[in-house]
């Protein structure tokens, strides 16, 4: 394996959770070394470009969100493993997304949004997108009676614009917003939880196709032993991670289903 690898957890990675991260990497990586992986890194990167990242030739581990997995990263990376996070709205390796308005928003289902603007973080994002466009779809919205659209960039920004009146509403991955309530709750003072959206698969870790098959095991490995190592329990419990699994890879084709739905319903996109 190059001694050039490349490793990066940049889903969740607040600035607030920043040293946490840290100390996870530190302890998944005694476990990938222990495991027969060699030619790590010392520090993770954090990365300019995620897609330029995750179709890096050098990527030895990173975490995705499951759209791009099923979409432009789909036979050009390699599944790995899904973490499992102790927030509300998760089960055992799934998550969801909360459809959040500002507290003083009489809005209560999804035909109520009709003339109001979204908050996206990006058309890429399963749960600031896809989700939220089959919500508005079942909810019996009329395709095209949003009062616009607006893309944030990330969950967080998009949070900033509901509060300060940017933006109306917008869908936040749930483990984001547990992180907020938890490390930034002035963030998410003054909003409100309206809908909670179907559960798919936590955000996969991968690696690049360039990886030998043989080290794709012990990888696997050193995910589930560092999800389970009682030594990085505190690391674990500031970032909410409960523990990795390994599933299926056809159990994020739910995402597919998810976007044909509501496209099947008129809602290709937001605006």
């Amino acid at each position: 394996m190059s001694a050039d690898t490349v490793v990066a957890l940049p889903m969740y990675d607040l600035p607030e959770v920043a040293a946490a991260t840290d100390a996870f990497w530190a302890g998944l990586r005694s476990h990938l070394v222990a495991a027969g992986v060699t030619e790590l890194p010392q520090q993770r990167i954090q990365p300019d470009e995620a897609y330029a990242h995750w179709l890096d030739d050098h990527l030895l581990l990173s975490q995705t969100c499951g759209y791009p997995l099923t979409h432009i990263l789909r036979d050009r990376v390699r599944y790995l493993a899904t973490p499992s996070y102790a927030a509300e709205g998760c089960g055992e390796g799934t998550y969801c997304s909360f459809i959040v308005l500002r507290s003083d928003d009489a809005a209560r289902t999804g035909i109520d949004l009709a003339g109001r603007k979204a908050a996206f973080n990006g058309t890429d994002s399963q749960s600031g997108y896809n989700v939220l466009r089959l919500y508005l779809a079942e909810g019996g919205l009329a395709p095209g009676s949003l009062g616009g659209a607006v893309e944030s960039g990330s969950h967080r920004r998009s949070v900033a614009m509901v509060k300060t009146g940017v933006a109306d509403f917008c869908a936040v991955d749930c483990v984001t917003w547990a992180l907020l309530e938890k490390h930034a709750p002035g963030e998410v003072a003054g909003l409100k939880i309206v809908a909670q959206s179907e559960p798919a698969p936590c955000l996969p870790f991968i690696t690049g196709l360039r990886t030998p098959v043989e080290n794709i095991g012990c990888l696997r490995v050193g995910l589930i032993a560092a999800g389970n190592d009682p030594v990085l329990e505190t690391a674990r419990a500031a970032l909410l991670l409960d523990s990795v699994l390994v599933l299926d890879e056809s159990a994020y084709d739910v995402i597919l289903d998810q976007e044909r739905r509501a496209a099947a319903a008129g809602w290709s996109a937001l605006a």
